[in-house]
């Protein structure tokens, strides 16, 4: 299992989570006490009932007041749309000996194409990658996008008999308290038999930096989450995937996130369309009063570029690292997502004018957006 240390950059700056893919490298990885990051076209609703509505048999427990609901239903309706994955791949030990290892994940079939939605940790590095549904047949998997910015992956299987495709919901309607449902192949028990587990909308737009990228518009639910979850949906009171589980907080109780689905829309269709992630190049940190003082910068508003790439669209404009990005197309840039944001919305061909400073110089660089 492949493990990275990550930390919030929202109010849990001290936490440390733990890799939601099961991994087996000589020795099981991330099912302990682990102390590092975890690193979750429509139909019809499967179901209109919510959660609330789910089962006529509502009971209060005595001794607690908490009320138990029924989701047995929604749960057998979405089953279908719901699968293992399991990776193989092959490393090597200190003595330079072939190893082979192996890492089990979920999958959220997303079409009735053969398309199934999940983590790009999953299937990084894997020679091979299959899905097992309930009927619990190998069916071997081809992995035809990944993204490690945004931890998303999709599949295609040619076998598509008994896969239902799970609808996307909208996350952003999604409030703290509301009840969600999670599913996966926890500890990788039984892949024809996915683990349930039910919660809460614990707290939304959780953002989470990692040692490759920053996971943005995630959702932090108390639903119990555990290795093997990693590409799983979070449904709602609907039966509808809001969100991809991902990352689970070592060292707390109950702290579990899950990519905000919304947020990954445009890129699942953009890649079902054949289509790459529309990037620049660079690199940027957010300026600050502090930072430019520090650095005697010109200004201390935008984005601090720390990196170039040597042979992308932003090294071709001519721009450096060092300089200050204030503006794209116009719009003032105050973190990095607003970066990301506009060069997604103009997407890949077209050309974003940013307005940046350099030294004592200031003035505006067109870029063309390429295809990653």
């Amino acid at each position: 299992m492949t493990q990275r240390p990550r930390r919030s950059t929202s109010t849990i700056r001290s936490a440390r989570f733990v890799a939601l893919s099961l991994g087996f490298v000589l020795v099981l990885a991330g099912c302990g006490g682990g102390s590092v990051f975890d690193a979750a076209t429509t139909t019809t609703a499967p179901s209109s009932t919510t959660l609330l509505e789910a089962t006529s048999t509502a009971a209060v427990s005595p001794s607690s007041g908490v009320v138990l609901y029924d989701v047995s239903e929604l749960v057998k309706e979405v089953r279908p749309g719901v699968v293992a994955v399991t990776e193989t791949g092959v490393t090597y030990d200190m003595f330079r000996r072939r190893v082979e290892t192996e890492g089990q994940g979920t999958g959220i079939v997303i079409d009735d194409q053969g398309h199934i939605l999940t983590n790009y940790h999953v299937i990084s590095g894997a020679e091979s990658v299959s899905v097992y549904a309930e009927d619990g047949r190998e069916r071997p998997a081809r992995v035809i996008f990944g993204d490690p910015a945004t931890d998303i992956a999709l599949l295609e299987v040619e076998d598509t008999e008994g896969l239902v495709p799970l609808v996307f919901g909208d996350s952003d309607a999604m409030e703290v308290g509301d009840p969600v449902i999670a599913m996966g192949n926890a500890l990788g028990l039984d892949a024809t038999s996915p683990t349930v587990s039910v919660g809460i909308v614990s707290a939304l737009g959780r953002s989470i930096e990692t040692s490759q990228a920053t996971l943005e518009d995630l959702i932090q639910t108390d639903a119990a989450i555990n290795s093997g979850n990693s590409g799983g949906p979070l449904l709602n009171a609907a039966g509808e995937v809001v969100g991809i589980n991902t990352a689970i907080a070592s060292g707390a109780e109950n702290i579990g996130f899950s990519i905000a689905v919304n947020s990954v829309k445009g890129e699942v269709s953009r890649a079902l369309a054949g289509l790459g992630v529309p990037f620049v190049g660079v690199t940027t940190m957010a300026n600050s009063p502090e930072l430019a003082q520090r650095y005697r910068l010109a200004a201390s508003e935008g984005l601090v570029v720390t990196s170039v790439l040597p042979t992308g669209p932003a090294s071709e404009a001519g721009l450096q690292a060092g300089d200050i990005i204030l503006a794209v197309d116009g719009t003032a840039v105050v973190a990095e997502e607003d970066l990301e944001a506009a060069v997604a919305a103009a997407g890949a061909g077209q050309t974003v004018t940013l307005t940046i400073v350099r030294g004592r110089q200031s003035g505006d660089v067109e870029v063309v957006v390429a295809e990653r």
